[in-house]
């Protein structure tokens, strides 16, 4: 299921998607009267990095495409003399969230990726406590047009079609709007 996204301002136009508050698409730019199909469905990685006393621990990436949760622990293995930083992927206790908790010391950060392309991270700073992101299945979408940021435009529908257009009225000449269709 895509979304359709077209631009037909005098300006490129970079996209933002959100599913529920998770960011699906960050589009480096559509050209004047052009459109892109993005795909509201896919597969994301997630890897969680903490610091402990000085050293950086990356997980492993893990392949996601829905609700799921994470729990980053640091193990230790006596045998080597040496930390393991672990993270184990589970359930989600919701089906329209991803769920993210610890039980180190330091901060942790879940960096979620798209096609190797960081999207976006959750900072999970207290160590037993839940971070959460939505991932509902309405579609919050805004533009950057001539560096001006539209309103975001929200729907449910995952096959929706979003223009970027100048809005001509005599009231708001030199802005720009999103349309549904």
């Amino acid at each position: 299921m895509p979304i359709t996204l077209r631009n037909t301002t005098n300006y490129i136009a970079q996209f933002v998607i959100r599913k529920g508050g998770q960011i699906i698409a960050r589009l480096p730019g559509i050209a004047p009267e052009a459109q892109m199909v993005v795909p509201t469905e896919g597969t994301y990685q997630v890897t969680a990095m903490t610091i402990i006393d000085g050293n950086t621990y990356t997980s492993a990436p893990m392949d996601v495409t829905g609700a799921c949760s994470f729990l980053a622990q640091v193990l230790q293995v006596p045998q080597q003399g040496a930390y393991e930083f672990d993270v184990v992927q589970g359930h989600s206790t919701r089906p329209d969230q991803m769920q993210f908790q610890k039980t180190t010391l330091s901060p942790v950060t879940f960096t979620i990726d798209k096609d190797g392309v960081p999207m976006q991270a959750v900072v999970v700073a207290d160590s037993f406590s839940m971070e959460t992101l939505d991932i509902s299945d309405t579609f919050h979408i805004y533009a950057v047009v001539n560096g001006v940021t539209t309103d975001t435009v929200s729907t449910a529908n995952p096959n929706a079609e979003v223009t970027a257009t100048s809005d001509t009225s005599t009231l708001e000449q030199g802005y720009f709007t999103l349309d549904v269709g």
